[in-house]
C-alpha cells in the first residue's frame, strides 16, 4: 500500500469535519461572490440561537 516506510497518522474525525465545514464556506463565498454579495460573519456569541 505505501511505498516507502513512512507511518500513518490517523489525522481523527475533527480533523475531517473541520476540512469539510472549509470546503462548505469556501463554496459559499464563491458563490456569493458570482451573485455581487458578500458573506459577513457573525460572532456566536450574539447570534447563536440555543
Amino acid at each position: 500500500m505505501w511505498t516507502d516506510a513512512g507511518e500513518y497518522s490517523d489525522s481523527g474525525m475533527d480533523y475531517y469535519e473541520q476540512k469539510y465545514q472549509e470546503l462548505i464556506l469556501k463554496n459559499l463565498r464563491q458563490k456569493a461572490q458570482a451573485l455581487g454579495l458578500e458573506l459577513i460573519p457573525i460572532s456566536c456569541s450574539t447570534e447563536c440561537v440555543s
